[in-house]
């Protein structure tokens, strides 16, 4: 089977492109087949960088898939598995997930194998770059991880998924390291990632996404714009009447605080206006806009955004326009 470089759409991508041009033409184009031990130096040197992560956004991944194995776990056994036992598991996730980056064993071992997630794969950004972690911002990000997990157990909505019909549960795959869904919308691809999806014994189908930011520290908040492209999947590609679907971003760094967006024709305008306009403006860097070929544009269609913020892109030493080194 011949892979390739498919064009698709999402809030991710979008969100990159935004950020700086050039990241995106590193992330998505340059270092297309870097995995290939043949490849030009440079795609896989970007292949490399792509992957890496940051110690903050670590932390929140690491909430979520420990989170999706707590869904997981309740559907299997029918109810919410003790909390002692997910913490500790969580922090023996942190430790081994650590030492691999560490040791920066990222650089030899795949992170798939048979089409599974390697568990304890994990590349970091100050890793990669030689910057120091300190104890302190090691512990508190330890700290997070069991605080936002211990709120996940002791949640209004997780107590009240478990009262739900389990069989009916959407759980975020993230085993296998892929966006849970997709549909198409004119001909092109779009990724959305819910976490979680469950109905309500009234019916309602409730569409749940995961938060791990600070109040007043992090750039994370609440966007029903994002939820709102979450309930048009579910009403385009589930069938399920827009006026049926509550979408909810539950913080788990603050208590597991929800806030909750119902559907409604606005919304759904909205949201379905949310991806074409981001789709034409993706599409404005390909030969001839053509989605289907997905070539992208010569390199100088994709100027960089140089600032503050290339200290901590992990494209810098690659980039030529870096405005800063990492630190």
């Amino acid at each position: 089977m011949i892979m390739r470089n498919r064009f698709g759409w999402s809030l991710s991508r979008e969100s990159i492109f935004d950020s700086c041009r050039k990241r995106y033409y590193f992330h998505y184009y340059l270092s297309w087949k870097g995995w290939k031990s043949g490849a030009p130096e440079i795609s896989r040197e970007a292949f490399l960088l792509k992957r890496l992560v940051s110690l903050p956004l670590w932390r929140g991944q690491l909430v979520h898939y420990i989170a999706t194995k707590v869904l997981q776990s309740t559907r299997a056994k029918g109810r919410i598995p003790d909390q002692a036992k997910v913490l500790d598991y969580a922090s023996l996730r942190f430790e081994k997930q650590y030492q691999f980056s560490l040791d920066r064993r990222y650089l030899d071992t795949p992170k798939k194998s048979g089409g599974r997630l390697n568990i304890d794969w994990l590349a970091l950004f100050e890793h990669e770059y030689g910057l120091r972690i300190t104890d302190r911002r090691l512990e508190t990000a330890k700290s997070e991880v069991r605080e936002g997990l211990r709120n996940l157990i002791q949640s209004g909505m997780l107590k009240r998924a478990a009262r739900s019909d389990p069989s009916g549960w959407i759980i975020e795959n993230i085993d296998i390291s892929e966006f849970a869904q997709s549909f198409e919308l004119d001909g092109v691809i779009i990724y959305v990632k819910t976490d979680f999806i469950f109905r309500d014994a009234d019916g309602v189908l409730n569409i749940v996404d995961w938060k791990t930011f600070r109040k007043g520290k992090d750039e994370e908040s609440a966007d029903n714009g994002q939820l709102g492209v979450y309930g048009y999947y579910a009403a385009s590609r589930m069938n399920e009447p827009f006026t049926n679907i509550r979408m909810t971003e539950v913080n788990l760094l603050d208590s597991a605080s929800e806030r909750s967006f119902r559907m409604d024709k606005e919304l759904m305008e909205r949201s379905k206006q949310i991806i074409t306009e981001g789709v034409e403006k993706l599409s404005s860097v390909l030969v001839g806009a053509d989605t289907g070929r997905n070539e992208p544009l010569p390199p100088e269609h994709f100027p960089p955004d140089p600032g503050p913020k290339c200290r901590f892109c992990n494209f810098n030493r690659v980039c030529p326009d870096s405005a800063a080194s990492p630190g």
